[in-house]
């Protein structure tokens, strides 16, 4: 039910926050009184993408309760104690708020209300609470789109991005609000602080997404209120401390016993960058991400910590082990519960090679866990990576006892959305390390020019390893480029301001491409059609294949790699049955033959649904490579359908 809150007066209120500044210089050598139970058994259950819940949006009231009937009561009878409910995923809301829109997510409108006055979160609450479990609100604080620019075109009115476009910033084709704007984080603070006054909930639980990578378009913001910062990273991190540091002062000011905590990636630092780092040669969050979050356990802004430790034990540059000892090192004397966040979406892979077949990588870090005094428990990654793989469920019913004779729960319908998680592990960075193509994700992986995409234009050398860096993962299928990282470039002719330097560089160090005996790699040179191939099929085990084009002789170089992409169906000839291999490649064709490569068949109605107008001028619905320049630009999930796919809206 609706929380009926101890109001406070204005003069109480008005020193909390004047205090709030001088938290951060309280005493630290008592540990923190922390409101974090000590054995945590959670599972986060995403809203995104309807990737938990609801399985599709819909404001049938019966619906949305029965399917929350059914996960609270698979959670509890795996032994789990607590449910992390993603009620604030894109800047809206799973709840009425006087702050952010309804999420479409919910219902499939804008700002569209469940039927009969329905209140999702206060149901969850309930039923959540009469099951005897924990029901933490689990909230995105600046993300605005996951769709790019459709999605913000879609946004309700209401939306504090319609509202204030002037707190928006575009970053990698997404949305998000400008965390370095007073009033942002304000208002962040003040959508947690409606949850709080309103719901009884357990916990408020940020996720790890704040500053969305490095090359945030933020210098208007910085030069505005940077003060004394002579490093914009030092001063977003100050943006991002001070949101962390308010929201635990202003949570716990309304309701003593709420348990605020975040749930960053797994990597705070390498001891490579800082002395105080991890043994690990992972994605750096205090640098890609700006969040210090070790600093927010020394402070004691928080009543727990739950570190995404996405990687298996004896990973060679990420550590499972390494992480958690480095972690619980961290939090010991603060008193901040440590908590670990659990792979378990990469639990049941089928190849017997994989350190993660079945379910032993899992059993393994429990143990691990149970071992460690500081471990105060663990979260799962995600419901329904649970629910759909029975040897995992029986293994927590078993692991976490109290259920150990429950019957099997009932598996509830779910869409078929690629099994991908929300917040993928990042790869780090190792050129031992054999490059793939990722396959499994819809990603854009080539860019226009502004309001063109020039198709008829040659792909230049710098293009194609743009493209090739954005789509190479490892064989965990982890993104292997990082964007803002420095990677080291030795060819003469690429200078190190230009855009395509750090796409050369990661190029270089995995032997995806190389240059010429002159030591020069010729980034605006054209790349020629049977090259474009050659370099795909690096990625690839090459076996058959029969020439088919006139003009490519068997002797010839990329006679094999273009016989096995055309069998594979990369690639078509001319219509006078030529390939033409030293032409150069167009942009159009070049994603015709990435795409093909790649498996990616564009869904054509649900691109005419999507993209009612063309994102690109020179590019209309007439032209022979309309939608396969859509498919490779617009980042988008897809459902598989046998041998073909369609995107989902």
């Amino acid at each position: 039910m609706r929380r009926l809150c101890k109001r406070f007066g204005a003069g109480l209120l008005l020193c909390i926050l004047l205090l709030t500044g001088a938290c951060g210089a309280a005493d630290q050598t008592q540990p923190r009184a922390s409101t974090a139970r000590d054995d945590m058994r959670a599972v986060w259950v995403s809203t995104v993408y309807n990737l938990d819940y609801p399985n599709q949006p819909t404001s049938d009231a019966q619906a949305l309760q029965s399917q929350a009937d059914t996960i609270l009561q698979n959670c509890k009878d795996m032994g789990m104690n607590a449910v992390i409910l993603q009620v604030r995923p894109c800047s809206d809301a799973f709840y009425p708020s006087d702050l952010f829109p309804w999420s479409s997510y919910l219902t499939g409108g804008r700002d569209t209300a469940p039927s009969g006055g329905f209140d999702p979160l206060e149901y969850w609450v309930e039923k959540a609470h009469a099951l005897g479990l924990e029901l933490h609100a689990w909230i995105n604080p600046f993300r605005v789109t996951r769709d790019g620019q459709q999605e913000y075109d879609r946004l309700s009115a209401s939306s504090p991005a319609k509202e204030h476009p002037e707190w928006v910033v575009e970053d990698g084709g997404n949305y998000y609000l400008d965390p370095g704007l007073p009033q942002v984080r304000e208002l962040v603070i003040q959508g947690a602080e409606e949850i709080v006054r309103n719901y009884d909930v357990d916990g408020i639980h940020l996720d790890d997404y704040f500053y969305p990578s490095t090359t945030f378009d933020d210098g208007d913001t910085f030069a505005q209120y940077g003060g004394d910062f002579s490093d914009i990273g030092d001063w977003r991190r100050d943006n991002v401390n001070q949101l962390i540091q308010q929201m635990d002062t202003r949570l716990h000011a309304l309701d003593t016993s709420i348990s605020f905590g975040v749930s960053p990636a797994g990597v705070w630092a390498n001891k490579s960058s800082l002395a105080e780092g991890s043994d690990t040669r992972g994605n750096e969050t205090y640098f890609s991400h700006y969040a210090d979050t070790r600093k927010w356990v020394k402070e004691q802004w928080l009543d727990y910590i739950c570190p995404q430790i996405y990687w298996y034990i004896g990973h060679p540059a990420a550590d499972y082990e390494t992480l958690v000892n480095w972690w619980a090192d961290v939090v010991q004397g603060t008193g901040v519960r440590l908590y670990i966040g659990m792979a378990d979406y990469q639990a049941g892979n089928e190849d017997p090679s994989s350190p993660w077949y079945g379910t032993a990588a899992i059993e393994q870090q429990l143990a691990l866990n149970r071992s460690t005094p500081e471990v105060a428990g663990e979260m799962h990654f995600r419901y329904r990576f649970l629910a759909e793989n029975q040897a995992l469920a029986d293994l927590y019913r078993q692991q976490y006892g109290q259920n150990g004779g429950a019957e099997t729960p009932e598996t509830p319908e779910q869409p078929e959305t690629p099994e991908q998680p929300e917040t993928p592990s990042e790869e780090p960075e190792d050129p031992t390390v054999e490059p793939q193509l990722n396959r499994e994700e819809h990603l854009a992986y080539i860019e226009g020019d502004g309001l063109y995409f020039r198709p008829g234009d040659p792909l230049t050398r710098a293009e194609a390893v743009a493209m090739l860096a954005r789509l190479s993962v490892d064989s965990q299928g982890n993104d292997l480029f990082q964007s803002g990282q420095d990677y080291a470039c030795t060819f003469a002719d690429v200078d190190p301001d230009k855009w395509y330097a750090p796409y050369v560089g990661f190029a270089q160090q995995y032997n995806i491409v190389g240059g010429y005996e002159d030591g020069t790699f010729r980034p605006e040179q054209g790349v020629t059609r049977a090259e474009l191939v050659r370099i795909l099929a690096n990625y690839c085990d090459i076996s058959g294949g029969s020439l088919q084009f006139p003009d490519v002789p068997e002797g010839y170089w990329a006679a094999e790699a273009i016989a096995y992409a055309a069998d594979q169906g990369w690639i078509g000839g001319y219509e006078d049955g030529t390939f033409r291999p030293a032409q150069a490649v167009t942009r159009a064709e070049a994603v015709r033959i990435l795409n093909g490569a790649l498996g990616r068949q564009p869904d054509e109605e649900a691109i005419d649904q999507v993209a009612s107008v063309s994102p690109f001028a020179d590019v209309s619905l007439g032209h022979w490579a309309y939608y396969e320049i859509l498919e490779a630009s617009q980042s988008h999930d897809f459902i598989q359908e046998g041998q073909g796919e369609r995107w989902t809206l």
